[in-house]
């Protein structure tokens, strides 16, 4: 009784795996179609886009870190780039494979450079539109002892004069 169970088991095995070798040698694209369908997701994958933050007013310092969320601005699809980006020694940010479209854009400039963009940006295949530039402004940084407290002017105060 066991003998037939167990010969019963290695036999229903076997045959579950030589239909699945043969199903997955048959299912196989040749070398010509798996070409063709490479060709066609290197289409389909996107362009790049480039933030340029602009930080001249500032000596040109290097931001921390930016926090990008890109929806589509049909509303078929929220949050289809939400993800903290490290800028380059430029400021620069390239989001690649972004698919072609029409996107509201949220910005946040993280660290010691605070500052929320908004924007609807249109994705297109000339490179030389695919870039936006974002203006900071001034941020002075605090150094103690270098503080300058103006004087106060006490004469409001004084009640019975």
């Amino acid at each position: 009784m066991f003998f037939m169970l167990i010969t019963r088991t290695l036999l229903s095995a076997s045959l579950l795996f030589a239909s699945l070798f043969s199903s997955a040698a048959n299912d196989t694209p040749s070398l010509k179609e798996k070409s063709t369908s490479s060709t066609v997701t290197n289409k389909a994958a996107g362009f790049n886009y480039t933030f340029h933050i602009d930080n001249t007013v500032n000596k040109n310092n290097t931001v921390d870190s930016v926090l990008v969320i890109l929806d589509k601005f049909d509303h078929s699809g929220a949050g289809i780039v939400t993800k903290m980006f490290y800028p380059n020694v430029n400021n620069q940010i390239v989001i690649e494979d972004l698919p072609a479209g029409k996107y509201y854009a949220e910005i946040y400039v993280m660290g010691l450079y605070k500052k929320h963009f908004s924007s609807i940006i249109n994705t297109v295949k000339s490179v030389k539109k695919n870039k936006v530039k974002l203006q900071l402004d001034y941020k002075d940084v605090f150094t103690p002892g270098q503080v300058n407290i103006p004087a106060e002017d006490t004469k409001l105060f004084a009640y019975n004069k």
